[in-house]
């Protein structure tokens, strides 16, 4: 009885905004003085419906605020994604998915590929290459609030200083039971584990 009344306290504070909110990884603490010269967006993940491939709806979400904040500060676009086996098998990478997207909707846009990553790590080693070609090392970095701590440290790992954008998915209503609030709640527990590992392989 008494894990059953456990586990129902589990479930139920997993959908209050504001419990969900107090276990999200900390961000890192912010440069001061950060002029972004591009907009970076990391993927999301693909996926494959009747032969074609798409993007995700997390990924799509971080598009279209990386897209906007391009555009609205007048900032090239770099989207990062994707891996050689799938280029390999002539199949679209997460960039260029994100590339082909942007390009309908905002054909006015400076964008770079970084289309090989396979991981977050990835992400930071292969854009912040792209970057230093272009003497870029200060950017708007565009992800998810539970995947930003992580990608942060690897893209500051790398030289490149960083502002953080996300989409809010939490409410405002801290205390009304939210859906959205109990799905974040797998991501989070996620991005910990994800975060000891980082600190034992890569930074």
């Amino acid at each position: 009885m008494g894990l059953t009344w456990l586990a129902l306290m589990v479930l139920v504070g997993g959908t209050l905004p504001a419990i969900v909110r107090g276990f999200l990884p900390p961000l890192p603490r912010r440069v001061s003085g950060v002029t972004p010269q591009a907009v970076v967006v990391l993927g999301a993940g693909r996926r494959q419906r009747n032969g074609e491939f798409s993007l995700t709806t997390r990924g799509l979400r971080r598009l279209q605020l990386a897209a906007r904040l391009a555009h609205e500060h007048g900032l090239p676009l770099v989207v990062s994604g994707g891996q050689r086996k799938a280029m390999a098998a002539g199949e679209p990478s997460e960039a260029e998915l994100m590339a082909a997207q942007v390009r309908r909707r905002w054909p006015s846009l400076q964008l770079f590929l970084e289309n090989e990553s396979r991981n977050t790590w990835e992400n930071a080693l292969n854009t912040s290459e792209l970057l230093a070609d272009r003497q870029i090392d200060e950017v708007i970095l565009v992800s998810d609030r539970t995947h930003l701590p992580r990608a942060i440290l690897c893209f500051q790992s790398q030289g490149v200083l960083t502002e953080a954008a996300w989409q809010k998915r939490l409410p405002k209503q801290a205390w009304r039971p939210s859906a959205g609030a109990l799905s974040m709640v797998p991501e989070i527990w996620y991005e910990w584990v994800a975060l000891v590992w980082y600190h034992l392989r890569y930074l």
